[in-house]
């Protein structure tokens, strides 16, 4: 009970909205031990379980009741505490990007870290180890747009694609730093975000000299 008390005290200073692992506490106790103290205050509605070795200490609006984290925010806590990185990849890179307006059931992140698949609820954070080169870019619109197009192909690019990529990029007041980045991407990818990023600048240009 001093453990679980210990846990307890350590939990509520933290700030509310923190995504919690077991392997946090293993300085108060052992393993089993921890996770009977966190499973107890799961039976208490102190803690959220997410999924094996995971928790959540919920926060709260005085509106919408309870605040669930996104999958996203959950898989960065893990990459965080495994010490790896991730890029958003596969059918949610298209996603983020508003090239699908689907949000896919299992949500793929490229990570230099262990490969795994951890459900939450209906859905399944999968991380799928890959090459370092393709973690290189440290621009996230860099890495959707890699991950994006290399999911939907060269030969099923469309106008369509391009007109949101070209919005995305122009928004993005990055042009510098896309242009050096893209140079990791596959030709053809380099060769399209090349065009893109041409047809802006020469855009810009134009509309300095008027």
């Amino acid at each position: 009970m001093i453990v679980a008390r210990q846990i307890e005290n350590v939990i509520q200073d933290k700030k509310q909205g923190k995504i919690i692992f077991v392997n946090d506490f293993v300085r108060y106790g052992d393993y089993d031990t921890v996770r009977k103290a966190l499973q107890r205050m799961v039976h208490r509605n102190r803690l959220e379980r997410l999924a094996s070795g995971i928790y959540y200490y919920p926060k709260y609006d005085k509106i919408l009741g309870k605040l669930y984290p996104s999958i996203e925010t959950i898989a960065k806590a893990i990459a965080k505490r495994d010490k790896a990185r991730i890029i958003p990849a596969g059918n949610y890179a298209l996603y983020l990007l508003g090239l699908s307006e689907q949000i896919p059931m299992n949500i793929v992140f490229l990570t230099d870290g262990s490969t795994r698949k951890v459900k939450i609820n209906n859905q399944q954070i999968v991380f799928k180890k890959t090459n370092p080169k393709n973690l290189v870019p440290k621009n996230k619109l860099v890495n959707l747009i890699i991950q994006a197009l290399k999911t939907t192909k060269q030969e099923n690019i469309n106008d369509r694609h391009l007109k949101i990529i070209e919005k995305h990029i122009k928004n993005s007041n990055q042009i510098e730093q896309i242009k050096k980045e893209i140079q990791v991407a596959p030709v053809w990818i380099r060769k399209i975000i090349t065009k893109i990023i041409d047809k802006i600048e020469n855009e810009l240009a134009s509309s300095k000299c008027k």
